[in-house]
């Protein structure tokens, strides 16, 4: 698994402090409200953990990026070597279509049903069905008005 962070360290953190797991968010009033909704914690463990488990080699961090990459062990590799497990995740459930608007929707939330129709191959109404289908499910959220808002992936 590879997690790419975009724009580096922030401002004034020396690479130790970041190994040890300082939290030093970049938007911290965005950090705050994730924190009051739960989607976040605020320990600063993760890195560490991680530092324990694959060493700092695990890391890569420049001035652009800082760059996770998680190996998987052995059980998980074996298991998808067998398929199993394979579907578990974001798009349990959901028919080809559903998955596509999710897969584009994570790379652009801007998309309009006009342009995934295109993107996607099906009809607008069919699109229109499938991000309804997606809101019920509770797989996309909308954020802001009809014609200048986005959907949000959420699971």
């Amino acid at each position: 698994m590879e997690i790419l962070s975009y724009g580096g360290l922030p401002n004034g953190m020396a690479m130790e402090d970041f190994y040890e797991g300082i939290s030093h968010p970049r938007n911290s009033t965005l950090m705050r409200v994730f924190l009051n909704i739960g989607l976040t914690e605020h320990t600063g463990h993760g890195v560490p953990t991680i530092i324990r488990k694959y060493g700092k080699g695990a890391f890569e961090i420049s001035d652009n990026y800082i760059k996770c990459k998680i190996p998987f062990d052995e059980k998980v590799l074996e298991l998808s070597n067998k398929n199993v497990g394979i579907n578990v995740g974001i798009n349990v459930g959901l028919n080809k279509t559903e998955k596509t608007i999710l897969g584009l929707l994570l790379v652009n939330p801007d998309e309009t049903a006009d342009d995934l129709s295109v993107k996607v191959g099906v009809t607008k109404r069919t699109i229109e069905r499938s991000l309804a289908s997606l809101r019920e499910k509770g797989r996309i959220e909308r954020i802001g008005s009809k014609k200048s808002g986005s959907r949000v992936v959420i699971k």
